[in-house]
């Protein structure tokens, strides 16, 4: 089900996205673990889960709109890095005593109509991903007639972010923008202030930093990139239909002056060779 959809999603995507459901021995306990009461649990969390995608226009998901599936697991087992292996009370691959049920999710990156991408680690004016956890506790509460412990409550961090160095940050990236116009056509030359201030809308994350390298190393490969903005802004691509021509031309120019009758190994643009994405995991 997972793996049929994936229409839209290019080489190289995340295909789904792992979710971890782990409430805590009390919660567990008020419960009774009550498998059928868990599952129900994970059908409200997975309602709040699409509710909180903030798309175009005010289109609001519903969790039919997703495509999912879920597993409940009674047991875990010690990890060799966990406290308890490490002081020599337990072994790796024992299990842990106590009540452990949770809930593994694996939700598709796609809509069920395979026409929109959800990232639950995207940009927080997307999904914002403390909030669905937030809720997801106030939903097992509500759900159930518990009453949380202060330890079992999640609350977001209203701390503002540390802007010291940003002036540094915004000289290194003109440095870049810099480096990558001597190296494109005039007409796909970067404005450095543009490319600052989506740093700063951004707030300077790994996003934009990982699509910043994209573009200058396709720009040192002689393939420049179209609406290299956007690519900034949103981490995706999306080329300008204006600008196709021109890079098509281009990128056979490049090919003639590098001997384009030897045969060459196409890799995908999108990642290193020999990385691959891994899968995020939440746990909750």
């Amino acid at each position: 089900m997972i793996d049929a959809n994936v229409k839209g999603l290019r080489a190289g995507e995340a295909r789904f996205y792992s979710l971890v459901l782990s409430p805590s021995e009390d919660e567990l306990a008020h419960i009774g673990s009550d498998p059928a009461k868990l599952k129900e649990y994970t059908r409200r969390v997975m309602d709040e889960y699409a509710q909180n995608f903030k798309l175009k226009g005010g289109q609001q998901l519903r969790s039919t709109d997703l495509v999912w599936g879920a597993i409940v697991h009674q047991q875990r087992t010690h990890r060799g890095t966990d406290p308890e292996v490490a002081a020599g009370q337990a072994r790796a691959g024992e299990r842990r005593a106590g009540r452990q049920s949770h809930v593994h999710i694996i939700v598709s990156a796609r809509d069920a109509e395979q026409k929109i991408s959800l990232n639950p680690g995207g940009r927080k004016q997307r999904f914002d991903l403390t909030k669905w956890q937030v809720a997801a506790g106030r939903q097992f509460e509500q759900q159930f007639g518990y009453v949380a412990q202060a330890h079992e409550k999640l609350r977001p961090k209203a701390r503002a972010r540390d802007t010291t160095y940003d002036a540094g940050r915004l000289a290194k990236i003109g440095e870049r923008v810099v480096r990558i116009n001597l190296l494109v056509p005039a007409e796909q030359r970067l404005n450095p202030e543009k490319v600052g201030q989506i740093a700063r809308d951004r707030q300077f994350d790994q996003t934009f930093y990982r699509m910043l390298s994209r573009v200058e190393e396709r720009a040192h490969d002689g393939r420049p990139i179209d609406n290299a903005y956007h690519l900034l802004a949103t981490g995706r691509e999306q080329p300008a239909p204006q600008h196709t021509a021109t890079t098509v031309l281009h990128a056979v120019q490049q090919l003639v002056r590098s001997g384009g009758g030897r045969d060459e190994q196409t890799e995908q643009i999108a990642e290193k060779k020999g990385r691959r994405r891994a899968e995020l995991d939440i746990e909750m």
